[in-house]
């Protein structure tokens, strides 16, 4: 691609009309996140045009034309301020997702407390806990996921952004091996489940599918691990807030559980596309 690129800005104009021809979605932000991986850089207007690396450039896009996500293919994500350290072990972190920082934090902006203890349970990467600890900076969190690979890109990606010292890790199926004296310490847990219906997993778009399927299958239902967690939850007496990334596709399923269990709904939020994305919830 080189011998008809001049400039950056002319690889920039080539690559994108290349993805739009074969109909990938967001061509000209993908073309920026290629150039800049290439060009050993996180964001595409800090990269050099000689700096470039045209073989990875080249390998990038042939996977990418395959169908390959670029995130699975460059093995990282953007996510709220950062670039996140992604594999075929984590879920993809996704703009969707962001709607719980942001509510996290204006929801404890007015709080005298400042030195916050979350637990980010099912926290594959960890851009949710991480994303927390790095806007409030007093803040510690525990996280906990059943993958012990999936642990280990997040340990790597607490290390980039560089909140080790108010980070644990803990390899856990939800709460098994988990310390139930932290559990009762933590104000505020976050998690965003598997909750894809067993039944529909294999309706899922291409895309979704390269996807660990440990991360999305929520059973028959798509709210076992909300089940779960709820029940374990209620009965050690959490006093904490609960915060879930939800899909409409288990909303009503799980709010029938919630009304059933009298378990009270604080708020619920939709994403950016007017989409059910979030459920706050609290024990009586």
């Amino acid at each position: 691609m080189h011998s008809k690129s001049v400039n950056k800005t002319d690889l920039l104009l080539n690559l994108s009309n290349l993805l739009k021809l074969n109909e990938i979605e967001n061509f000209e932000e993908e073309s920026q996140i290629m150039i800049a991986y290439a060009g050993n850089k996180e964001k595409f207007i800090d990269v050099k045009f000689n700096k470039i690396n045209q073989n990875i450039l080249d390998t990038i896009l042939e996977e990418r034309l395959k169908g390959k996500p670029l995130s699975k293919i460059i093995r990282q994500k953007g996510f709220w301020k950062n670039i996140f350290i992604t594999d075929e072990n984590t879920l993809d972190p996704r703009a969707d997702s962001e709607i719980i920082i942001e509510n996290i934090l204006n929801d404890l902006s007015s709080s005298k407390k400042k030195d916050h203890f979350f637990i980010d349970i099912c926290c594959g990467s960890g851009c949710l806990g991480i994303s927390i600890l790095e806007e409030l900076n007093k803040s510690s969190c525990d996280f906990i996921d059943i993958s012990e690979k999936a642990i280990s890109i997040c340990k790597k990606n607490i290390s980039k952004i560089k909140v080790e010292s108010r980070s644990s890790t803990y390899i856990s199926d939800l709460f098994n091996n988990y310390p139930i004296e932290r559990l009762l310490r933590a104000n505020v847990l976050i998690c965003n489940p598997p909750y894809i219906p067993s039944n529909t997993y294999y309706n899922l778009d291409n895309q979704t599918l390269y996807d660990p399927k440990i991360a999305l299958d929520g059973g028959e239902e798509g709210i076992i691990y909300y089940v779960k967690i709820l029940n374990y939850l209620k009965k050690v007496k959490f006093s904490g807030d609960i915060f879930f990334e939800i899909d409409p596709i288990i909303t009503n399923n799980l709010e029938k559980f919630l009304l059933e269990k009298s378990i009270k709904i604080v708020y619920k939020k939709v994403d950016y596309q007017n989409l059910d994305r979030l459920i706050k919830i609290t024990f009586p």
